[in-house]
């Protein structure tokens, strides 16, 4: 992939090919500097994708996409074991054993270990891989590593275990190679894609930015939590991919550049998983406010209340809590109607529409599936819900609060922020947090805001107030760009980077020094969680 761009994007199970609240974010972004900067995507795929798959239309700064199957490993299954000389193998196993053990779970390597990395990359390859499945010498020093660390537990769940992680890192970190010519690379979120971004900083002093939306180890523990047992069936089994995520996010959060969450609440959970708070910066996410202006209104003005959530089908936004919610409020408000915007996981729908049907809620709940244009249900909705059990700054709730609607949502990643306000900014609160999957807080909220149209009122004008203060799509531009702007430098400044065009002019009307964020302190955020405790209830 020879296209080169100013920045080199690499995604992870997202856009262009899914949609969902990362994906629109990532679009976002790439269109808020149409004039300014050109963009290569790099999307990181379970299975082959075409461009048939695109969810996205792909915006006109955006010079290449490329797709990458995560889970192709012909190029190891068919390739030959390297062979090294015995001073070049022992040096070479003297600096695996040294990662394997330590260097990685610190996020620091050496210059010869970097040096071995990209030898890896450009000379050994796959090979390098086979060596140790295969050669004798190299299976020694896997036994060794095993010996040290796990020698009480069974060889044979070890090696197809250990075999299986490593397979997927190997996959990942040769596709270094795929990676096009970019003077920045960015990733929405740690994972497989940040870990690649940051292998340009380490190997070749490019900067790497990475965008924490969701807390990926956080979201990897609930995976292995629910994992079938059959599939890891020791409990040091779950301990290595468990130790693996977490080594794999603390280097990102240690490597990487610039690290940025979007919102407060991430920043003690990404310390707990080894990022210094010092170099964290907060931006909100931000979205565009004319498009929901037109969709304002006074709401529950009839005796049918609506109420509403956007969102996909899918277990994490716990859409039977919704279904609970709606058959609680319904008792008391027989006019109800409820509507669930959005596409579907196939097997969770199946098991939610089964559920709608125990309750008998076929004539008031409604699942409209996809839909072109969100307008006509934020006109029709008076209240909007948000019953998820994860989420990072949803921007369903940023939408819903620009078109003037109350919210009742559980108390899950930036909701708190939203809904309630943050610090100092006494705009009152915009609706109702409550714990997750509390169908009846839920319920009696919901209902509380339908008997007092009043306050849903009022409540809906402090979202509008709050989302257009603080939340804009372009506050989040100019912020972003001083970050764009810092990285460049710092690309300029490096004596390895060699500069092929120089990045686009960039508009320097704001006063960007008023809008670099200062590194989140540990008293800050502290501050963040005494102010929201005192609304819990």
């Amino acid at each position: 992939m020879n296209d080169s761009a100013d920045i080199c994007l690499i995604t992870e199970g997202t856009y262009p090919y899914e949609i969902g609240g990362v994906s629109s974010w990532v679009h976002h972004i790439i269109k808020y500097y149409a004039t300014e900067l050109t963009f290569t995507i790099v999307a990181l795929t379970a299975g082959k994708k075409t461009d048939a798959d695109k969810r996205f239309i792909i915006p006109e700064n955006v010079v290449a996409v490329k797709s990458l199957d995560l889970f192709d490993y012909s190029g190891i299954r068919n390739a030959k074991p390297s062979k090294f000389s015995s001073d070049e193998e022992q040096r070479i196993y003297s600096n695996i054993y040294k990662l394997a053990t330590s260097s990685f779970r610190t996020g620091h390597l050496n210059e010869e270990e970097r040096q071995l990395l990209k030898d890896i990359l450009h000379n050994y390859k796959e090979g390098f891989f086979k060596h140790f499945m295969q050669v004798e010498n190299g299976f020694k020093l896997f036994t060794q590593i095993y010996n040290e660390k796990h020698g009480k537990h069974g060889f044979i769940n070890y090696f197809y275990n250990w075999r299986t992680i490593h397979i997927i890192i190997w996959r990942v970190f040769m596709l270094v190679n795929e990676l096009p010519n970019a003077k920045i690379y960015q990733s929405p979120g740690t994972g497989f894609s940040g870990f690649l971004a940051c292998m340009m900083t380490e190997l070749y002093d490019k900067p790497s930015l990475i965008t924490e939306h969701g807390i990926y180890m956080q979201e990897r523990e609930m995976d292995l939590s629910s994992a079938d047992p059959k599939w890891l069936s020791d409990p040091y089994m779950r301990e290595m991919w468990r130790d693996f995520y977490k080594a794999l996010t603390k280097y990102q959060y240690e490597r990487v550049t610039t690290l940025i969450t979007a919102n407060y609440n991430n920043v003690p959970i990404m310390e707990e998983y080894g990022a210094d708070p010092r170099k964290v910066q907060v931006i909100s996410n931000g979205i565009k406010l004319e498009q929901f202006i037109p969709v304002r209104k006074t709401r529950l003005t009839t005796s049918t209340p609506v109420i509403g959530m956007i969102g996909r089908i899918s277990a994490v936004k716990d859409i039977k809590t919704f279904i609970n919610v709606a058959t609680l409020v319904k008792e008391y408000c027989p006019n109800l109607q409820a509507y669930l915007v959005g596409p579907q996981d196939k097997d969770y729908y199946e098991e939610c529409l089964a559920l709608r049907e125990i309750v008998n809620a076929q004539d008031y709940i409604t699942f409209t599936g996809r839909v072109d244009s969100l307008d006509d249900y934020l006109k029709k909705f008076d209240i909007v819900l948000l019953t998820s059990v994860k989420e990072a700054m949803p921007l369903s709730v940023m939408e819903a609060m620009a078109a003037g609607l109350p919210i009742v949502a559980t108390n899950v990643g930036a909701c708190d922020e939203l809904i309630l306000g943050f610090g100092d900014d006494n705009l009152g609160h915009a609706g109702y947090i409550t714990a997750v999957m509390d169908s009846q807080a839920l319920a009696m909220k919901t209902l509380h805001l339908i008997k007092n149209p009043k306050l849903a009122n009022q409540m809906a004008q402090t979202g509008i107030k709050r989302v257009e203060k603080y939340y804009t799509d372009t506050i989040l531009k100019n912020k972003y760009r001083v970050v764009y702007e810092e990285l460049f430098n710092k690309a300029k400044q490096s004596e390895k980077f060699s500069v092929k065009s120089e990045p686009k002019v960039i508009d320097k009307t704001d006063n960007l020094q008023n809008l670099i964020n200062e590194p989140v302190s540990k008293t800050l955020y502290q501050k963040k969680v005494i102010y929201s405790n005192k609304y819990e209830s």
